[in-house]
């Protein structure tokens, strides 16, 4: 193994790499869902509530991914499960354009769900940590920030391609887009551990081996037998009710507070191009803050979103909302694999994040019938962002509880 690094080290061009896997993934089939429900239901003639279930499918298969984790990436190269899912990723959405009942909505659904699972979070948080022994927070900020970026460009295109050629045209276009940039990044760039280039990872100490630093900490049974790890499941859960709710009803809510239709998509918008900002930003937080401070800010960060979005009708407090979101939000997909890593280091480290991120998942299945329901039963979504305000509250409380005990394997 080679002691010294090229110029520039490859493991930055695996952080490009992951940028764009999170650019078409995330970007595509998570931040233009939404864009189709209209345009699909009217043309179909399905109900809003039953073409929403994909968004379940997806959540409740990369859930799945998840969970099982530990076992498929330990047992099959990270690699060579991002190429084949690469492909049928792009195959699916492609095939959304073909579909003509809602079963086989639903069954392309799943194909594209767990493609989703073996291309994005999991993978990517596997590969970075390879990669990067040190400035990992930042890698997987820089990494992370894709899924904005590439919301707010494939919302704008998408919206006009289903306005100028119609929802078919824009399912097949978008489709491959995603095949023509991830099918060459997964199978040319992708690669899993530095020793598969004669590298070491970026920041290894002399005096320790990949091996020794990959064997420390705890595996998940070991995790499993203690009361901060399902402190940590729990909270994470809570916290991503709220995060989910902010990211999916802001709009319509800015709307029924009396701005218009097209103004609230905008500060929409902004808030992804801040969303992507903040991604960057939290990583590079987590390298010199560490992990309880940083923890602590951004769920600060999502009560303000929150206390903003109740006071909306105050256009100052959009502001509010803006960098609030930003910052807090970005905790939703970068939190998790830092604090993981922290508490519980490399052993099984896929394992431990699998389980946490499953409990991601499964809040983020949930909210929008949580949310729809008390719209249903307030005609507003006032009560359910003030509930929030106490449930994010309580768990920026939690965490820092939970994080004041030693973090072991902090970079």
């Amino acid at each position: 193994m080679q002691s010294s690094r090229p110029r520039i080290f490859y493991g930055w061009f695996i952080v490009a790499a992951s940028f764009m896997v999170m650019f078409c993934t995330i970007g595509i089939v998570n931040n233009c869902s939404g864009l189709y429900i209209k345009p699909v239901c009217d043309d179909m003639g399905f109900s809003r509530g039953a073409m929403g279930v994909n968004m379940t499918i997806l959540s409740i298969c990369q859930m799945l991914v998840a969970l099982f984790g530990g076992k498929i990436f330990v047992k099959f190269d990270v690699k060579k499960i991002m190429r084949i899912s690469s492909i049928l990723l792009a195959v699916g959405y492609f095939s959304y354009s073909l579909a003509t009942s809602l079963p086989v909505f639903y069954l392309i659904s799943v194909v594209v769900g767990f493609a989703m699972g073996g291309t994005t979070t999991m993978p990517l948080s596997l590969l970075i940590g390879n990669w990067f022994h040190q400035r990992r927070g930042f890698a997987v900020g820089v990494a992370f920030m894709g899924s904005g970026i590439g919301g707010m460009l494939f919302n704008s295109l998408a919206g006009q391609l289903i306005t100028e050629f119609g929802w078919r045209a824009t399912y097949r276009t978008l489709g491959i887009i995603a095949f023509v940039v991830l099918v060459p990044v997964c199978w040319l760039v992708i690669r899993t551990k530095p020793a598969d280039m004669g590298l070491a990872p970026y920041g290894q100490a002399a005096n320790e081996s990949t091996e020794q630093y990959d064997n420390r900490g705890m595996t998940l049974k070991e995790a499993m037998h203690t009361g901060r790890f399902w402190a940590l499941c729990l909270v994470t859960a809570v916290g991503n009710v709220s995060l989910c709710a902010l990211n999916q009803n802001v709009t319509p809510h800015l709307s029924d507070e009396g701005y218009a239709l097209t103004t609230a998509a905008n500060i929409s918008a902004i808030m992804l191009g801040g969303l992507a900002v903040g991604k960057m930003t939290l990583g590079w937080l987590y390298d010199k803050l560490g992990v309880r401070r940083t923890t602590l800010l951004a769920n600060c960060s999502t009560i303000l979103a929150l206390v903003g979005t109740l006071l909306c009708r105050f256009p100052p407090m959009i502001a509010a909302i803006v960098l609030g979101f930003s910052i807090g939000n970005a905790f939703g997909s970068i939190g998790n694999q830092v604090i993981v890593q922290s508490i519980y280091g490399r052993k099984n480290y896929s394992a431990i994040l699998g389980v946490v991120a499953a409990c991601n998942s499964l809040a983020g299945s949930v909210t929008p019938v949580l949310i729809g329901g008390v719209y249903d039963l307030f005609g507003s979504y006032t009560p359910a962002f003030a509930t929030m305000v106490v449930t994010s509250s309580l768990a920026a409380i939690s965490y820092f509880i939970l994080l004041s005990q030693k973090v072991e394997y902090e970079a």
